[in-house]
């Protein structure tokens, strides 16, 4: 009996041990939590949880460390592993706390009533988040208040009368929706999803807008090719438990099949790119050479990354309005499609913008539209600083 109980523990010290080899950096943190497991201070699964967890920061060459533990994980059919969950149809997510919307619904409020003042037609736009709106596809014992927060986001804006739009009911409705609009180790929409919301919204603009043309070709998905990198992509969700519990997944991205001519501006940043929609609103860098799966991602394709203010110009973009939006990573890909429709698109992530406010963009842009788009994790922070405390 004395030697089936060793087991566990000679199978504990021999994985503590490759990992060693494998990072031969990392020895003392290793034998370190090793000799706390064997004098049973913590357990196995306490150990697995130090190392990716507790030990993140000091690990050197980490990656093989965290790719082995998913591994383990999936192994041993844990469904959740350093915060992220695995839901029921192998996607990957998180889990969130209920939260308060009243903050975010008054500033949001505020920045509407500030347009309104101006005339200019205002749109909160509420972008999907796994899992899907039922909840039903998240594993026993854990929890997602998103799309409660979001609930009572949207009720408290329209209660004060903000134009809203709400994206979830279609493209996070169901198990198979996700499936076809979000990626499965990211947090994101893949570009079926960001594309899906450009139709919508260019729906909404339409009616706002009843005699400019803004329906038209570049809104009609089969205008776009569709370009896939295989095995090319782990996503957020993914680099934090590992290869060896999610897996790898195929990057896709969009590009117009009609031409355009188009600039791409981040004057903070000292950037400026122009051409086709491909050399202007794309940073094809992003996705050269063999996939860096733990260290970048392709998601950045689109503009480059999460920027403080970009400015695109497209001189064949059919209608001359100026569209502003405000927004978070949901937006890359998506502003990239709007800039191809309106000849002067401007887009703000105030995670990132310092000086000057939003506020005192819009009050020297003087668009024709401003939209916000968040995702249900947006409750309160420096992406609702929009500058009005300053007016």
């Amino acid at each position: 009996m004395k030697r089936k109980n060793l087991a566990p523990k000679i199978t504990a010290a021999l994985f503590l041990l490759l990992l060693a080899y494998l990072t031969a950096d990392n020895l003392g943190i290793l034998m370190s939590t090793a000799k706390s497991y064997l004098h049973r201070e913590i357990s196995f699964a306490g150990v697995m949880r130090q190392i990716t967890e507790g030990y993140q920061e000091d690990l050197k060459q980490k990656e093989p460390l965290i790719t082995l533990n998913g591994a383990y994980m999936r192994l041993t059919g844990a469904r959740v592993s350093n915060g992220i969950v695995r839901m029921k149809n192998g996607m990957l997510t998180e889990e969130s706390a209920s939260a308060d919307p009243s903050y975010a619904a008054g500033q949001i409020t505020g920045l509407y009533q500030y347009l309104r003042d101006k005339d200019t037609p205002f749109l909160f736009v509420e972008t999907p988040r796994k899992p899907d709106l039922s909840g039903s596809l998240m594993p026993e014992g854990t929890e997602s208040y998103c799309h409660e927060n979001a609930d009572g986001l949207l009720a408290l804006l329209e209660a004060k009368g903000v134009p809203t739009l709400d994206l979830r009911p279609e493209l996070a409705g169901s198990a198979e929706a996700l499936e076809q609009y979000f990626y499965r180790t990211d947090h994101h929409w893949n570009d079926e999803g960001a594309f899906l919301a450009f139709q919508r919204i260019m729906e909404r603009l339409q009616a706002q807008f009843l005699e400019d043309t803004i329906l038209s070709g570049i809104t009609q998905r089969e205008n776009w090719e569709k370009h896939t990198l295989p095995s090319y992509f782990l996503g957020s969700h993914g680099r934090r438990v590992g290869i060896g519990f999610a897996g790898v997944e195929d990057f896709f991205y969009l590009t117009p099949k009609f031409e355009t001519r188009m600039s791409c501006s981040v004057p903070s940043d000292g950037i400026y790119r122009e051409g086709s929609f491909a050399q202007a609103a794309l940073n094809m860098e992003r996705i050269a050479g063999k996939p860096d799966y733990y260290n970048s991602s392709p998601y950045d394709v689109h503009t480059g990354e999460n920027y403080d203010h970009v400015q695109f110009r497209c001189e064949t973009a059919p209608s001359p309005r100026k569209i502003l939006m405000i927004q978070d990573s949901f937006g890359l890909p998506l502003e990239g499609y709007l800039a191809t429709a309106f000849r002067e698109v401007e887009t703000l992530d105030l995670r990132y913008l310092k000086d000057p406010t939003a506020v005192e963009v819009i009050d020297q842009f003087r668009p024709n539209m401003v939209i916000v788009l968040y995702n249900p994790f947006v409750m309160e922070g420096q992406c609702l600083q929009f500058g009005l405390d300053d007016k």
